[in-house]
């Protein structure tokens, strides 16, 4: 076969029958292949190679290379042909994604050398009872990384990948009897699918969330006046490696002319600064986004769109997307996101003009450069990093050299364990914790997502429905817990609807109709209409007070449906009663103004005092 189809590898495997093929005609079967600028394909990988090396396109664009091969001279060789098989009849039938089919590979290594162990010669002999021992070894290891017993995701994997096998191999010359007939690889892990889920990733703490942000706003700030010297340094450098033969000297030269003028110690503080630029604009964009960390290194120059609806102006974050095969998507940001991104784009230039450079100079050498190809895939990008072991080569960050970077981001701030995935969850909540007006830290970033903005998100056909669902997860989330926390009775409250609730704490009737407070919490939560005034709990679910809440708090005192918390509301009754004290003393408020004084102040000494905080003011009021 040519190495140059009119077709991709994946549309010619479409409609073969792998177990129609003779031998000769399989060893050719072209696996991969990569577009060519003339609209013809070029064949990377064939049936028969050693390695099959699968398409970029199959996978999130910051995967490095080494996880995308499949290097069958690392398993037993006798249980080559019957991997390759099964692997490309699972890849012609389901069509997976390049990171599925290498994880398949991946999680059947183990079985292949626990196999060729028993001396094994053909998955053709595979027993029940081999797969039976091969279950209880699992179980039995010890991770090398965690020093601990393999968890069930990871057992699961391994299960599920010789179900895939099996299913894959049957009706050749490589089947084998099913592994498990009367169960699953779910049920072997000690897993369950019905069993409730509970989110494993940290939410990163408000205090270190605070530290974190206002370092990286810092760094924001002050981009612009880095990346300009750093061009000016740049050239200069040039010019003075000509006249200098030390790297000390152009130090102290490029120090003395370019950075003492502009506040700097030296080359070695500013250059610290100027590498803290990316960091800190990807964890910007992390943060106020939600999006997971293949779709940041997606980013590309024109990464956003304005929408200016008159009255307000919606920011779209733009990027691709390969989690849920949603491909192009949006996400509604903050302003600060794109002046983020504005930085990133100054200080990715200088790495994207390198990078069309070098992909030039190979398309006038060959038009079919696979490595010009390739940078055809990523010369847009944001995030762009200098691969030091690929002679200073301009790539996209992989995962893995982004979690590191994140990593050591954090450790510098006194921050550990900073990773990528706990971004997307912390956005969650605090998108919940914005919705219920309990954000004590970057409120005036996330009060976009109140209903008109939750709306809007809704209704766009490009939107992440992912993130959309883990929003309304955490929302119910912080619902039930605040219900858990009324009907607890160390919860000190007050208002209309306090002494329903303490009665109903009492009562130990309605608790044993569930397992736990925390089900009734649950159960009762989606009865319970919820939403925050600021100064307390507003459970009413029509229209109440009309809103006069907002502009006079203390009416909240005097509702049958409000809910007030020392925890959360003290400080507010307490700030307002001290308030009226004052105006109290004032004599040209009028008579109407006097009696609104007199009011409010008795209705926040009787919370003060129902609350538990009266002694801490009483001395003021004498």
């Amino acid at each position: 076969m040519s190495q140059v189809m009119q077709i991709s590898a994946i549309d010619y495997c479409r409609p073969q029958k792998l177990h129609e093929l003779e031998d000769s005609e399989l060893q050719i079967l072209p696996v991969s292949s990569y577009l060519l600028t003339d609209g013809t394909h070029h064949i990377i990988s064939q049936y028969g190679d050693d390695t099959w090396r699968l398409e970029d396109a199959r996978f999130p664009s910051n995967t490095p290379d080494s996880k995308k091969k499949l290097r069958f001279n690392t398993i037993p060789k006798q249980f080559v042909e019957a991997v390759k098989f099964a692997l490309k009849h699972y890849d012609i039938k389901q069509r997976p994604s390049g990171g599925t089919i290498f994880k398949l590979f991946k999680s059947l290594k183990p079985f292949w050398n626990y196999l060729d162990n028993i001396n094994v010669q053909s998955t053709s002999n595979i027993t029940p009872m081999h797969c039976a021992n091969y279950v209880h070894q699992c179980k039995q290891e010890v991770s090398k990384q965690t020093k601990k017993p393999l968890s069930k995701s990871y057992l699961i994997h391994r299960f599920s990948a010789i179900e895939t096998l099996y299913h894959n191999l049957k009706a050749t010359q490589w089947a084998f009897e099913h592994p498990w007939v009367e169960s699953s690889a779910i049920s072997l892990a000690g897993a369950h699918s019905q069993s409730k889920k509970t989110a494993k990733t940290q939410v990163i703490p408000d205090d270190e969330l605070k530290k974190l942000i206002n370092y990286c706003n810092k760094v924001l700030e002050q981009a612009n006046e880095l990346i300009q010297p750093q061009a000016e340094i740049e050239l200069e450098r040039e010019k003075l490696t000509e006249a200098i033969n030390s790297q000390a000297g152009i130090s102290t030269a490029i120090t003395n002319h370019f950075l003492k003028p502009k506040g700097y110690s030296g080359l070695k503080e500013f250059s610290a600064l100027y590498r803290d630029i990316p960091g800190a604009m990807a964890i910007i964009i992390l943060t106020f986004s939600g999006i997971r960390i293949h779709e940041l290194s997606a980013i590309q120059t024109d990464a956003y769109r304005v929408e200016d609806n008159k009255d307000e102006v919606y920011y779209w974050l733009k990027s691709h997307s390969s989690k849920t095969y949603e491909g192009y998507t949006e996400w509604l940001v903050p302003e600060i996101v794109i002046k983020a991104i504005e930085v990133q784009k100054a200080y990715v230039k200088p790495f994207q003009e390198r990078l069309w450079q070098e992909q030039a100079e190979r398309f006038a050498q060959d038009p079919h450069d696979s490595r010009g190809l390739k940078i055809e895939n990523f010369k847009h990008h944001l995030f762009l990093t200098n691969s030091m072991k690929q002679g200073n080569q301009i790539n996209p960050l992989s995962h893995s050299a982004f979690d590191k970077r994140l990593k050591d981001f954090g450790n510098a701030l006194g921050l550990k364990g900073l990773t990528a995935h706990r971004f997307r969850r912390t956005f969650a909540v605090y998108v919940a914790q914005s919705a219920y007006g309990d954000l004590r830290y970057l409120k005036q970033h996330f009060k976009h997502w109140g209903m008109d903005m939750t709306l809007l998100y809704a209704a766009n056909k490009s939107q992440d429905e992912e993130l959309y669902d883990e929003i309304a997860v955490q929302i119910k989330s912080f619902k039930v817990a605040r219900v858990e926390e009324f009907l607890d009775e160390d919860t000190i409250i007050t208002g209309g609807l306090a002494n329903k609730l303490i009665s109903y704490r009492s009562n130990n009737e309605p608790v044993k109709t569930f397992d736990s407070r925390a089900a009734m919490a649950e159960r009762i939560s989606d009865t319970v209409h919820l939403r925050s005034t600021g100064h307390s709990w507003c459970t009413s679910d029509n229209s109440g007070c009309g809103g006069r809440s907002v502009i006079e708090g203390t009416a909240c005192v005097d509702c049958d449906e409000s809910i007030i918390e020392k925890k959360r509301h003290g400080e507010y009754f307490n700030g307002i009663y001290i308030q009226q004290l004052e105006l109290r003393q004032i004599d040209d408020i009028g008579e109407a103004g006097k009696q609104r004084v007199e009011r409010d102040i008795e209705r926040c000494e009787r919370v003060l005092k129902d609350l538990g905080m009266w002694d801490e003011v009483k001395d003021f009021v004498s």
